[in-house]
Formats: C-alpha cells, sequence, structure tokens
C-alpha cells in the first residue's frame, strides 16, 4: 500500500480541488458501511477545510492508503497548536472491501511514527457503534469503559481493532437525536435573576470574553476531561477565529448564553449548514460548577431549540455526553433526546 501525507494549508491547491470528489465517495461509503445514517455522510466544506485550512490554533494531517492507485485507507489527526501540543486525535478506515487485510495497522504505525516524529505523544481516537449494533450483541463479550460507565461489544471490529493497537478504552459516549420542535415546546421559565441570551452567528463583540471563558472551561470541567489533554488557551481573539473558520465552512451556529450578575454562568451551541439545513450538531454545553442546580443546562438547550425552530430550517439536532454525566443525559432525555448511537474514546501514550 502507497501511502501519502498532506498537511492542511500545504497541498496544491488546484490538486486538493482535484481530489476532493474521490475523497467524499470514500467517506459516503465508510459512513454508510458503519450504519450511522446519511446525517453523517461527509460535508464537502468540512472536508476541504481539513485539507486547506491555515490557523495559528490547530492544523489537520492526513494519509492516504493507496492500492493500484485507488483510495482503500484514510487517516485524519487534528494538532492544536497553541495548547496541549503533545497530543493528537485522530482516526482512520479501511474501504469494506479490503479489511482485514493489516491494510488498517499499517496505516495506524505510519501515522503514529509520524505523530511521535513531531512530539505529539498522548493520542486519542474514537469509535462509533450505531444503537442497533450495540443492542444487537449484549449476551456477547463486552468491553467496559475505565470510567466504569458503559460498555461496547468486544467484537465490534472497530472495538477490537483499536484495543489490538494499544489503546485504552477510556469513556463511552451516547449519541442522542431529538426533533428540534420537541425541546422549543418546553416550558422550563424560573423565578430567579438568571439572564438568558441567544444569537446566531458571530459571537457578539461583548460576549467573546465569556464565551472565551466557557470554552476554556469546557477542557477541564467536563467528566473525564484531564484524560484527553490539559486546559486549552481560549480568549476573545481565538474566539473570533473559530467564528471566520465556521463561516468559511458553511457552518453557522446558534448559542444561547446564560447570565448571572454580568458574568457568565453557561452556555450552549448548535451548527448547522446550508450544505444539510435539516440537520443540527450540538457543539459545547456547560453550565460552570458555581452555578449547577438551577437547570440551567436544561434552559438553554431549551432556549437554543426555539431560536432554532424559529429562525432556521433545522428538525433535529444531534448531541453527545459521557455516560457519567447523569445529569446532562436527564436533561437531554426531558428534552426528547433519543439514543442514536455510541462513541467509544480512546487512549494511548507512545512515550
Amino acid at each position: 500500500m502507497e501511502i501519502t501525507r498532506i498537511r492542511s494549508g500545504h497541498g496544491d491547491p488546484a490538486a486538493i480541488e482535484a481530489l476532493l470528489p474521490e475523497l467524499l465517495a470514500f467517506d459516503t461509503l465508510i459512513n454508510r458501511a458503519s450504519g450511522l445514517g446519511e446525517d453523517f455522510d461527509p460535508n464537502p466544506e468540512d472536508l476541504r477545510h481539513s485539507l486547506t485550512s491555515t490557523s495559528r490554533y490547530r492544523s489537520y494531517l492526513t494519509w492516504l492508503g493507496r492500492l493500484d492507485g485507488v483510495i482503500v485507507a484514510k487517516g485524519v489527526a487534528e494538532l492544536q497548536l497553541t495548547s496541549n501540543t503533545d497530543t493528537a486525535e485522530l482516526w482512520c478506515g479501511v474501504h469494506p472491501d479490503h479489511r482485514r487485510h493489516g491494510l488498517g495497522s499499517a496505516l495506524l504505525t505510519v501515522m503514529e511514527d509520524d505523530l511521535a516524529a513531531e512530539g505529539r505523544s498522548a493520542l486519542t481516537s474514537y469509535c462509533e457503534i450505531p444503537e442497533s449494533v450495540r443492542t444487537a450483541d449484549l449476551r456477547g463479550a463486552h468491553l467496559a469503559a475505565e470510567t466504569g460507565a458503559g460498555t461496547l461489544p468486544a467484537a465490534a471490529p472497530e472495538v477490537s481493532f483499536l484495543s489490538r493497537r494499544g489503546y485504552g478504552f477510556a469513556q463511552i459516549e451516547r449519541c442522542s437525536v431529538a426533533p428540534t420542535a420537541t425541546a422549543a415546546e418546553l416550558d422550563l421559565d424560573a423565578d430567579d435573576d438568571y439572564v438568558i441570551e441567544t444569537w446566531r452567528g458571530p459571537v457578539p463583540e461583548e460576549r467573546l470574553e465569556h464565551i472565551a471563558l466557557l470554552k476554556r472551561r469546557m477542557s477541564t470541567d467536563t467528566p473525564g476531561a484531564e484524560k484527553f489533554g490539559g486546559e486549552e488557551s481560549w480568549d476573545g481573539e481565538r474566539v473570533r477565529a473559530l467564528d471566520a473558520e465556521k463561516k468559511a465552512r458553511g457552518e453557522e451556529m446558534a448559542t444561547a448564553l446564560a447570565i448571572l450578575g454580568g458574568e457568565p454562568a453557561g452556555f450552549t451551541q448548535v451548527g448547522h449548514s446550508a450544505a444539510r439545513p435539516t440537520v443540527g450538531w450540538q457543539g459545547g454545553t456547560l453550565v460552570r460548577k458555581e452555578h449547577r442546580g438551577h437547570r440551567l443546562g436544561a434552559r438553554l438547550k431549551v432556549a437554543n431549540h426555539r431560536s432554532l425552530a424559529e429562525h432556521s430550517a433545522v428538525e433535529r439536532v444531534y448531541t453527545w455526553n459521557a455516560v457519567e454525566n447523569s445529569w446532562m443525559l436527564a436533561i437531554n432525555d426531558q428534552a426528547g433526546f433519543a439514543t442514536w448511537a455510541w462513541v467509544g474514546l480512546w487512549t494511548k501514550d507512545l512515550r
């Protein structure tokens, strides 16, 4: 297998554009084989961004494995550039017709060697198992997450592959989906001093530092955060850069922010794009520890879903939560979310 590498922002633009249809076809094939459904098919702008973007905050590496000139395997790694510079989040996939021939292991070995050479020793990866696949194998052997909460079928190809390659099963997340209208119709108004603001698009100037603080706390205050890197550095400039990046990808964010006494208490965000206008993807949701116990998580999500229902074509929203995050799962259940898939989060230390 011939393996080539593409570092985001460093390839020939014309060559990248010519490559896109082939990559889109490969990624679509991988997704359809996973059973996750058409909503998870690749977005052309997201794919283009991972190959062409340049940023002071993060970059991407893509590996392509070919047999007789045809792509049969692909790997991607996301690299932070201003904090957690020893980490990398990676994923690799192999064409269904070419699995169980060692191609995935060969590609992952090259990826790990390349990342180690760049000083990236703390690796994370993930696998996605549809709910239908997990429930079909409840009596078979299951592998438990290191958190002690949640399991995945040990025989699932994605699970056995990462386990054999020395990755530890650190955590499991529940992926859920809800009709936008369900949460929008809930009435969770409360008699307290919290004010919830909503907006669509870029973060208003006066809220940049508030969102930066909440994103910084996202990297430390969510369940299992310590397993996936240290505190991330965020400021208003980085928030604005992320807004510009999302605009370039054709993505619009709907945000709800809770304020108390002029200070940020929590937020939630959902992204959606013109390429798939009826589907929303949950971004970050966080209520600061000192503000928990006021149902702010649920109130923020309801407010944001109301905004989406009124001002967008989004019909359903997907969200991800650690299974030990029982309070957020309860919020999602109340908001009408139903389990769609399970996501295993894996770690490996190359040192």
